[in-house]
């Protein structure tokens, strides 16, 4: 602790969803400490969720590469960096190995994690204040939350924050003004998740986006991420109307801003679904390889379509996932005509 304030590590690595399911929690942490040195240690991938994020002080990136001598290394010297802050206070959101080494080399005396079975890979043993979750299922945002209640007891906020810049608002703007024309509700549609079990039938998107089009009160923009355009490819053959496809952005906050300048999300549990919900997005999930008890958002307005697999999807092509079948394009399209009620043009 240096002249009484003290240094807060927040551990969260990946993915975006998950990290901004932990903001809840750093939202609390500076609430309790609002002079206090906040910093987070995360991976490149997820970074820019946290660029620019006005409670945070400093965030710490692991570059993560293919080549596991040139992560190593990385990961050494990032370790290094962080024993060298001299963190009063470090708190694992992840329960994993790699952020329970990074916990117990940092040398902090507090050391915050779940303890087991939420921590995994062993990472309990490198914490010193442990967390015990009670047995029933509980959304990952208050299990987050948890971990903070040592600070501030029962503490219930879901307040979030993600900062985007004017540059990629900017460019999405001018996007949606060559783009879209007309007072209509514009839907996000997020089409590709990152596991087959989670992923809705290809032609489902199709038959939705139709849906929605022949309604007259809304636009479609498909939406996708690097390396996932061979699915919108995919839902354009099968579509009988031509929705809008999102183009390829220079980085997650064009992403961000182009959900957030967006009316109604709709997608299956991926991060896009939870950078919706923070940018107060309102939204309609689907899920069927995951429990929305668990993973789902918590803040309104939002819906959750559930329909729970039989079986976990082995398929290695999105569009032949059977986790999601029981689910409906006529159900998606009226939770999106019900949503669209809470949203004002």
């Amino acid at each position: 602790m240096q002249n009484g304030i003290p240094r807060i590590l927040i551990i969260r690595l990946s993915a975006i969803g998950d990290v901004v399911r932990v903001l809840p929690a750093l939202h609390c942490l500076r609430e309790v400490y609002p002079e206090a040195q906040i910093d987070w240690v995360v991976e490149s991938k997820s970074a820019e969720v946290l660029s620019d994020h006005p409670a945070l002080d400093q965030v710490l990136v692991f570059e993560r590469t293919s080549n596991w001598k040139e992560s190593a290394r990385n990961f050494w010297n990032l370790c290094k960096i962080i024993r060298k802050n001299k963190y009063d206070v470090v708190i694992d959101f992840h329960g994993i190995l790699k952020s329970g080494l990074i916990t117990g080399m940092s040398g902090a005396p507090k050391r915050y994690g779940f303890a087991r079975p939420r921590s995994q890979e062993g990472s309990y043993l490198f914490t010193n204040h442990k967390v015990k979750l009670g047995s029933e299922v509980v959304n990952r945002i208050h299990e987050n939350l948890a971990l903070c209640s040592e600070f501030h007891p029962g503490y219930k906020s879901l307040d979030v924050t993600i900062a985007i810049p004017d540059d990629a608002i900017e460019a999405v703007e001018d996007f949606f003004e060559e783009s879209f024309h007309g007072a209509k509700l514009i839907v996000a549609m997020h089409v590709p998740v990152d596991r087959p079990e989670k992923q809705w039938p290809l032609e489902n998107f199709a038959e939705l986006s139709d849906m929605l089009l022949a309604d007259g009160r809304f636009d479609v923009l498909l939406t996708w991420g690097p390396g996932q355009y061979d699915c919108i490819q995919e839902v354009l053959k099968l579509a009988k109307r031509e929705p809008i496809v999102a183009p390829g952005t220079d980085s997650l906050k064009q992403y961000m801003a182009m959900i957030q300048q967006s009316d109604i999300y709709f997608g299956g549990d991926t991060g896009p679904m939870h950078i919706a919900s923070a940018l107060d997005v309102p939204l309609v999930a689907v899920f069927g390889g995951t429990d929305p008890a668990q993973h789902a958002t918590l803040r309104i307005p939002y819906t959750v379509l559930f329909a729970k697999s039989d079986t976990r999807a082995k398929a290695k092509r999105p569009s032949e996932s059977s986790g999601m079948t029981g689910l409906t394009s006529e159900a998606a399209y009226d939770a999106i005509v019900e949503i669209a009620s809470f949203t004002s043009l």
